[in-house]
């Protein structure tokens, strides 16, 4: 049974926007928060083609209907912390406070309106908060607006809204292309500071501009599924957006994966984007699953958690969840530090977090362990790692279960051979590791591994000598090999 203090730790975000409805339940203020309930409802507040000014009225009673279930669940699940959050739609629609006052009246919840400047400010901090050094321009596109963000080592510099979402692009110039055009135009030509991230990066928030790079993946056979920290070349994805925006209905329809409701606004997107790249120029686009919720939650944040590695913090919930000896990880670390001199920092911090997470598949079969805890990093949600990252950490878990691990289509892809090999130590030295100790603390401080001229050497403490054995033996020998060493134990 879930207990009050559990449950009174359960914070929860409901984004009132101009396409859909959501509520966001994570479980605690945590570093790497992530979501133990999502749920979206696609209402079209926004949607106004006869011009009214005012939100729709079938997506004002989709949306009713979609708080007053939240407004049941939240009370079900004993969650008492609940923040909702009203975007484009609902601050620019004359009736928005009306809407605001039935939603108090109709379920409890206050709805709280944030102009464009501040969403812009919150969809930002929600990059920062995967990627503290994010540098380059945040675009968040959605249904009524868009926002663009100045980043420069994880500081915002510059921020500006603009009525460039895609559903209002489409509500009010359909397919007249030569207006549409004109009106991006007008307001790109506004924002002075686009040129000042070239060869940056434009990490690309919302929807409509995640379901590009869905139909990327679906075009190009591409191997990973999961969207977050998806990386495409500038012209590659101009290329892309330039496509889409000259596609109907009917021919996105055919291609599949894109939202039936996401469909008549993604060539208004794409455009969108198309014409923000080419004065932008950056190096390449990252698509982010992240935005004004992980902002919201990351400013909530004290400072101390707001300071602590996203990644490393992942990595320690999921030890503390699904592993049987939680504190081993950072002390592997330490142990195999000697025979890993001179990494670059990026491969440290991975090496950390392959020695935290080093015996997520203990409780699987053991003919799955290799292959079920490689797709259980490789598909995961809510790691802030960059693609090529996410691979190498998913393929160096699956070396650790068996000492010829093959991987998949997205090692083959994504990882070349020397990448791959090192992967494959990091890897052997942590099932080592595990043999050795058992998991268990404190046994690894009580031996040394180390490299002698062009040896591998082992050394066991006195105290705990009784370790040493055959399936040790033979795990150093692995290991020493596949670094190109001869291997020696010495045991008092």
């Amino acid at each position: 049974m879930l207990t009050d203090q559990r449950a009174s730790n359960r914070i929860a975000i409901i984004d009132v926007g101009s396409n859909s409805v959501r509520l966001v339940i994570f479980d605690g203020m945590t570093r790497a928060p992530a979501p133990i309930f999502n749920e979206k409802v696609m209402c079209g507040l926004g949607r106004d083609p006869e011009d009214t000014g005012k939100l729709n009225p079938e997506g004002v009673e989709l949306a009713v209907v979609a708080m007053q279930r939240f407004a049941t669940l939240l009370r079900a699940m004993k969650v008492t912390h609940v923040d909702v959050l009203a975007t484009a739609a609902v601050r620019a629609a004359s009736n928005g406070q009306e809407f605001c006052d039935r939603i108090l009246r109709e379920t409890g919840l206050t709805v709280t309106v944030i102009d464009g400047l501040e969403e812009a400010r919150l969809s930002a901090l929600g990059i920062i908060s995967g990627d503290p050094r994010a540098t380059g321009i945040m675009g968040d596109i959605g249904g009524g607006s868009l926002e663009l963000v100045l980043l420069d080592q994880g500081e915002i510099k510059k921020r500006i809204s603009v009525p460039l979402g895609a559903m209002r692009l489409h509500a009010v110039f359909g397919s007249d292309r030569a207006r549409l055009t004109a009106e991006i135009n007008r307001h790109l030509d506004s924002v002075d500071w686009l040129s000042d991230a070239k060869g940056q990066q434009l990490f690309a928030v919302g929807g409509a501009w995640r379901s590009i790079a869905k139909l990327y993946i679906a075009q190009e056979d591409y191997p990973i599924s999961v969207v977050h920290n998806l990386a495409m070349p500038c012209g590659e994805t101009q290329e892309l957006t330039h496509i889409i925006s000259q596609q109907s209905r009917i021919s996105l329809e055919k291609v599949g994966g894109v939202s039936k409701r996401r469909v008549d606004s993604l060539p208004h997107a794409s455009l969108v984007m198309n014409m923000l790249l080419a004065r932008m120029k950056p190096r390449e686009v990252v698509f982010s699953g992240h935005g004004l919720r992980e902002g919201w939650m990351y400013e909530a944040l004290p400072e101390n958690l707001r300071q602590r590695d996203p990644l490393l913090d992942a990595c320690l919930s999921f030890a503390e969840d699904g592993e049987r000896f939680r504190q081993h990880g950072e002390e592997l670390f330490r142990w195999c530090a000697p025979i890993f001199s001179d990494l670059p920092e990026n491969l440290e911090r991975l090496r950390l977090a392959a020695c935290i997470i080093g015996d997520i598949g203990w409780n699987e079969h053991p003919d799955y362990r290799a292959i079920q805890s490689y797709h259980r990093i490789l598909r995961h949600p809510y790691l802030d790692l960059n693609h090529h990252d996410r691979v190498f950490l998913a393929y160096a878990i699956g070396s650790r279960y068996t000492g010829n691990f093959k991987g998949d289509a997205s090692s083959d892809r994504i990882l070349d051979e020397d990448t791959r090999m090192i992967g494959r130590m990091f890897g052997h030295v942590i099932r080592l590791g595990h043999t050795l100790s058992g998991g268990a603390e404190g046994i690894l401080s009580k031996t040394a591994l180390k490299i002698e001229d062009n040896k591998m050497v082992l050394e066991f403490d006195k105290s705990i000598a009784t370790l040493y054995g055959e399936v040790v033996e033979q795990r150093m020998n692995k290991l020493a090999k596949l670094m190109n060493r001869d291997s020696e134990i010495r045991v008092p």
